[in-house]
């Protein structure tokens, strides 16, 4: 008998032994200990491409090893040279163009100018100067001189202390002036009262602001969401006008961040926004008010304070792939009325990323308090009468909004906003100016349906196209009520090229649907507006280079406001220079 043959007939005979062992002990606790070295390696092996057959019905033993690997370092005999460190020239840093002079010149009378100077290239602070004028000093046909400016100068600076405190401070002032140059053509003009506007001074019928501000801010430099961030800014403005109105306003503002976690992996961020808006109004008419007043009582002088306070606390935080933004704003409105009234909004939101963060879908439920101040009317409206009447707006919003990026250079948005509006602006004609059509604000509540979207493309840097637009739909709470000087839709489509950074082209199509304007005295309905702006810029070098700006090519005779017509074309040429 052979050594394989007795193998064979051992291993026949303690097979029983073995199987009553397993079935006595079905469960084996065993511990390997390896010492020394441990170098894992895989080896090569072929795929089975077929099930391995089970022929075996007896329940399974687990067993439970307990490795413990103690590794051990090797001592490298060999001893590497040292390589001395080297030292690294760093590229040059590219020279920076801190100033630059534009001036232009358009038809209409039309001049142009901005100039700009700054610190060069600092660490710790920056600081400069801005002077811009643009006007122009024709008229209309049938209207007279439309004369109208702007001129602003700001001094800007921050400055970084010990790198953890930014301090940023600027001061402005700006003039503007216009002439209420609306109302009704010469040639009715005369018809009524026997002359015609060219018979006034100019100082009869203009308008003229001006604002002095300074703001004020500080904040800290810490990036960590997980140490504590904060910012307050400081807000001074001064507003005086003719016919004795002047608006003193002060803004002080606050925002304080803080990150933790909740739950040990729920990563937060804690925010807290405070705002204190006070006003100073007052109106002491002085000298000859604009042309055509004829009131049924001089106003008296007037002298009030107004304050709105806001708080806003929120966080932002992730939960189950959602992006959460919890909190809400509470408001006192002591701007509307002397008495104070308390309003609490919604600032809700949550969005979901999908289709490989391709596809976001928000919901937002969000709300506001807003000042209707002169500084804000005149803007909107630069042709409002004196001593207009001053509330605070509130809305509550609710949105829906989507993006959809197609593709690295094509993207699409899409939003529907349900507006509910509180004291929401809108303007009439003053009746107490008779010959020219100046306007008065009025306030109404109305609820608005807004339904838009975009889409742009972007290749690379050389060409950009965005189309979009928007619906309106408007519900008011008195039937037959007219809703003033707001369109049903509009539409843009914007191009920019830039062709190998020497040709940049601009080109800008606007268009609003109708607007009413009016009841007092005929319904009024404006015509849809359409506008095509283009621009133009050649860079004949990094100091020099040449400008055209068009606007209101298609010379449509459109009113915004009614009574005020527009030019039919302004086009201004001019350069840009840098002096070294």
């Amino acid at each position: 008998m052979n050594s394989r043959t007795l193998i064979a007939a051992s291993l026949l005979l303690i097979a029983p032994l073995a199987l009553r062992a397993q079935e006595e002990e079905p469960v084996y606790n065993e511990s390997v200990v390896v010492k020394g070295s441990y170098k894992p390696v895989i080896q090569q092996a072929e795929k089975l491409n077929f099930p391995t057959p089970i022929t075996d019905t007896l329940t399974p033993i687990q067993h439970h090893f307990l490795y413990s690997i103690s590794p051990s370092r090797l001592q490298a005999r060999y001893e590497p040279t040292r390589i001395r460190a080297a030292r690294l020239v760093g590229e040059p840093a590219t020279k920076l163009y801190n100033n630059y002079i534009r001036i232009g010149l358009g038809n209409y009378w039309s001049p142009l100018a901005d100039l700009y100077w700054s610190s060069t290239r600092d660490k710790l602070k920056t600081y400069g100067i801005r002077l811009n004028h643009r006007s122009s000093w024709d008229k209309l046909p049938q209207y007279g001189p439309n004369h109208f400016g702007q001129t602003t100068g700001t001094l800007f600076g921050k400055y970084i202390v010990g790198n953890v405190l930014q301090l940023s401070a600027d001061a402005t002032y700006e003039h503007d002036h216009n002439l209420y140059y609306g109302g009704m053509p010469d040639s009715i003009m005369h018809t009524l009262i026997g002359n015609v506007r060219s018979d006034y001074d100019h100082k009869d019928y203009r308008a003229s602001y001006n604002v002095a501000s300074l703001n004020l801010g500080l904040r800290n430099m810490e990036l960590d969401a997980n140490q504590l961030g904060y910012e307050a800014n400081a807000h001074l403005a001064d507003l005086w006008a003719l016919y004795g109105q002047n608006e003193l306003r002060l803004n002080l503002a606050g925002n304080i961040h803080y990150g933790f976690n909740i739950a040990g992996k729920y990563r937060t961020i804690a925010y807290l926004h405070a705002e204190w808006d006070a006003y100073r109004n007052a109106l002491t008419p002085t000298g000859t008010m604009p042309l055509g007043y004829s009131p049924t009582t001089q106003p008296d002088t007037l002298l009030g304070y107004r304050n709105i306070v806001k708080v806003n606390p929120y966080a932002d935080f992730m939960f189950r792939g959602l992006q959460f933004h919890v909190g809400a704003l509470a408001g006192w409105d002591g701007y509307t009325s002397p008495g104070a009234t308390f309003h609490l909004f919604p600032d809700v939101s949550v969005s979901k990323q999908l289709l490989n963060n391709n596809l976001v879908l928000s919901l937002c439920a969000a709300g506001g308090l807003d000042a209707n101040s002169l500084n804000s009317i005149r803007q909107t409206n630069p042709y409002i009468a004196p001593a207009a009447q001053l509330r605070a707006t509130r809305h509550y919003d609710f949105i829906f909004h989507t993006r959809y990026t197609l593709s690295k250079k094509l993207e699409a948005n899409a939003e529907i906003n349900y507006q509910l509006l509180r004291d929401d602006i809108s303007f009439l004609p003053s009746t107490d100016y008779n010959l020219l059509l100046l306007f008065t604000p009025y306030y109404f509540d109305n609820n608005r349906l807004t339904v838009g979207g975009d889409i742009t493309f972007v290749n690379d840097e050389m060409l950009t196209l965005r189309a979009g637009g928007h619906f309106y739909h408007y519900t008011l709470p008195t039937e037959g009520q007219k809703l003033l000087y707001r369109p049903d839709w509009d539409a843009t489509l914007t191009a920019h090229v830039n062709y190998i950074d020497r040709w940049l082209l601009h080109i800008g199509v606007t268009l609003l649907g109708r607007m009413q304007a009016n009841t007092y005295p005929n319904n009024i309905v404006l015509p849809m507006r359409y506008g095509f702006d283009l621009g133009v810029e050649y860079r004949h070098n990094r100091a020099l280079s040449f400008f055209m700006q068009a606007d209101n090519l298609a010379f449509q005779r459109y009113f915004y406001w009614e009574g005020y017509p527009s030019q039919r074309g302004v086009i201004t040429l001019g350069l840009t220079y840098t002096i070294n």
